[in-house]
């Protein structure tokens, strides 16, 4: 039986190319991903969310709160295009 990596260990992997660590981060997200896309009320927004996670991804810099603060703004910036 394969061993769960962490998020920080997959995050790693994603991001210098390994393709299944990054559909398991994707996978991960998913259920936050449906909950969001929810709120934000339009057709693309799962997609979007999964290219944000994908991008957020490659900028990815550990031990800072940049993917924090980043998904508020994003949020943010939804909820001020669709009003």
């Amino acid at each position: 039986m394969r061993k769960k990596l962490r998020l920080r260990e997959l995050i790693t992997r994603a991001k210098s190319g390994d393709s299944e660590a990054m559909n398991q981060v994707v996978q991960r997200f998913t259920p936050v991903v449906k909950k969001y896309s929810r709120r934000l009320g339009y057709n693309e927004a799962c997609s979007d969310l999964v290219l944000w996670i994908v991008s957020a991804i490659h900028r990815y810099r550990p031990n800072t709160t940049w993917g924090r603060d980043e998904l508020e703004r994003y949020f943010t910036r939804k909820d001020i295009d669709q009003g």
